[in-house]
């Protein structure tokens, strides 16, 4: 089976309004494959932002990498926290 992408252009209401006329099952399929390409993108962008910082680092010991990590891990713990 061929797929042919199409953009829609509709008023961000009226599509509320349809998505409101749908049945509890058909909105279950809307949100699974929401959530589905929401977390796909989330590993695409954080696959990414990896590569680029291995090439940042690599004239950079693992154990320093690794204590920066964990001290930013720390810090936006601590901010989380507050």
């Amino acid at each position: 089976m061929s797929y042919k992408a199409i953009r829609l252009e509709i008023p961000f209401q009226k599509l509320l309004n349809v998505l409101d006329q749908l049945t509890p099952d058909e909105k279950l399929v809307i949100r699974k494959k929401l959530e589905k390409e929401k977390v796909a993108t989330w590993q695409e962008r954080f696959g990414r932002a990896l590569q680029t910082l291995g090439k940042r680092n690599v004239k950079f010991s693992e154990e320093e990498v690794e204590a920066d990590v964990k001290r930013a891990i720390a810090e936006v713990r601590s901010r989380a926290h507050n």
